[in-house]
């Protein structure tokens, strides 16, 4: 089958009658459970399997994959409301998204969080049209060494996420490398820092973690100081003002195009690389915006470019993922080793032969991204009102509601009592962090590549020896790196000494 007849056949087969209604269904669903803390794309789509095995093909891709596209959307709503990310990849967002809506903003945040979504999941979809072709060529060019050096230079965006100081935004990354070596080690299943508990065997869970750092620790941040999640003085936001917010905010982030081509960009190139993700590549793609911004300092005070560079990264991980996934039979991710079954079940083998052979259903997944997307924007608009009315609540109302709902989240993600105690302490650790000017979102971004970092480094030892860093890919990623990171010292002493001589002259 040719390219064209294939984009042809996958055009018509997702707007058809028997696949778009799954589509569309498909797409809500996952829009529901992305809005419940815990529970994330994999979750959706494990949720859905047993109903492939009777529906036709076209339509159980469809069903699948749609609910796993509008996931991040989902968790986006609760991660800018209520400070309490639905999905890890949202963990970005809380930068400063729950800023916005502490400003009285919500609507602004999420109008322009769901466009990017949309838009940067269209990038990702399109760059996975235009990838298949050199995917072989190209992947197959990145073994430990080089996603080793990937990682490493995700890593030292950590100097930049925040307005903390870099230093402790440092110390705070490794600590989450060595929360991550919690654990049967992954090389040579030696158990480490279990303390003899058998919950602690499998190492410490993303969600719980995700949870306590930001979700508890919000809640302990609002049981104390008082007031509702809106800081605004008790005013509520009606309905007209909250739609004039939301058509302002895809406003600015379709006047912002160049920003989440740029952060879809680098959602795809790090979707495409097994193992990283999307909370890493939503990392790096909201320190690319702080960088890249002509106002800096606001960003972790409610910047809208944050919330929208994070959000287009998010999802154009997707169409990268799907990429290398199809292409070669690697998921990235476990959303994707689910849809790698969903396809056995529905009759379809991943690798070069689905992509020479199976060009139409390559392109119904395309398309499905794209429409799926678009059905959880049209959606979580209706949902925004009533949500956002709830930040308006008196803290002492809303916060047992919202900490049963986020211990829920933390025990249904993988059935676990001992994952609420879990969540409990990295709640407490999150408030004295946020207390004490400490930066979570660099912790976080440390234990998510923890298992990536360490495993990478043993095998790139063992395949190169100490010197594999002088491979050519490999050598590029460090110089780049070490570029990043002189280049943010640099702009911290900078603006240090401006600090010191600005409070100087003020004083003379």
């Amino acid at each position: 089958m040719g390219l064209l007849e294939g984009i042809a056949s996958g055009f018509s087969q997702a707007i058809s009658f028997d696949v778009l209604p799954y589509l569309i269904i498909g797409a809500i669903f996952g829009l529901i459970i992305g809005v419940i803390p815990g529970l994330s794309g994999h979750f959706a789509m494990a949720m859905l399997i047993p109903f492939l095995y009777t529906m036709e093909p076209s339509a159980g891709i469809a069903f699948l994959l749609a609910a796993h596209a509008t996931v991040a959307q989902g968790g986006g709503l609760t991660a800018i409301l209520f400070n309490t990310p639905g999905t890890g990849q949202n963990a970005a967002t809380l930068l400063d998204g729950p800023p916005m809506t502490r400003k009285g903003q919500a609507g602004r945040a999420v109008g322009a969080a769901m466009s990017a979504c949309f838009l940067g999941a269209t990038f990702g979809a399109i760059a996975l049209a235009l990838m298949i072709p050199v995917l072989q060529k190209v992947v197959l060019f990145f073994g430990p060494a080089e996603i080793f050096m990937l990682a490493f230079l995700a890593l030292t965006f950590v100097a930049i996420l925040g307005k903390e100081d870099m230093s402790r935004s440092l110390i705070a990354a490794f600590l989450g490398l060595l929360l991550a070596m919690v654990g049967m080690d992954n090389v040579t299943n030696q158990a480490r820092f279990t303390f003899g508990s058998v919950d602690l065997i499998d190492g410490l869970k993303l969600v719980p973690v995700i949870l306590g750092l930001f979700a508890v620790s919000e809640m302990i941040d609002l049981w104390i100081r008082g007031g509702s999640l809106s800081e605004t003085g008790g005013k509520t936001v009606g309905a007209k003002e909250m739609q004039k917010q939301i058509f302002s905010g895809i406003g600015e982030t379709f006047k912002r195009w160049w920003l989440v081509l740029r952060c879809g960009s680098i959602g795809a190139i790090m979707g495409l690389i097994p193992g990283l993700g999307s909370a890493p590549a939503a990392f790096v793609a909201y320190g690319h915006a702080k960088q890249s911004s002509k106002d800096p300092d606001s960003f972790g005070q409610g910047n809208v470019e944050g919330v929208i560079g994070a959000e287009a990264a998010n999802d154009a991980v997707e169409g990268g993922a799907l990429a290398s996934t199809l292409a070669f039979g690697i998921p990235g991710s476990s959303s994707m080793a689910i849809l790698l079954g969903g396809l056995f079940i529905l009759g379809y083998q991943t690798g070069p032969s689905m992509i020479t052979n199976s060009v139409d259903i390559v392109f119904l997944m395309v398309i499905t991204i794209i429409l799926g997307n678009l059905t959880g924007t049209i959606f979580g608009m209706f949902m925004v009102n009533p949500l956002a009315r709830v930040t308006f609540l008196r803290g002492s109302l809303l916060v047992p509601v919202l900490v049963v709902v986020i211990f829920t989240g933390a025990y249904a993600a993988y059935n676990s009592w001992f994952d609420i105690g879990v969540a409990l302490v990295f709640g407490i650790l999150g408030y004295a962090m946020k207390e004490f000017g400490w930066s979570r979102a660099a912790l976080l971004i440390g234990f998510v590549l923890g298992f990536t970092v360490e495993r990478n480094l043993y095998l790139a030892l063992n395949i190169g020896g100490p010197t594999f860093f002088l491979q050519p890919i490999p050598l590029t990623l460090l110089v780049i790196t070490m570029i990043v990171l002189a280049y943010n010292i640099w702009q911290y002493m900078k603006d240090k000494k401006n600090r010191v001589g600005g409070g100087h002259n003020f004083g003379g």
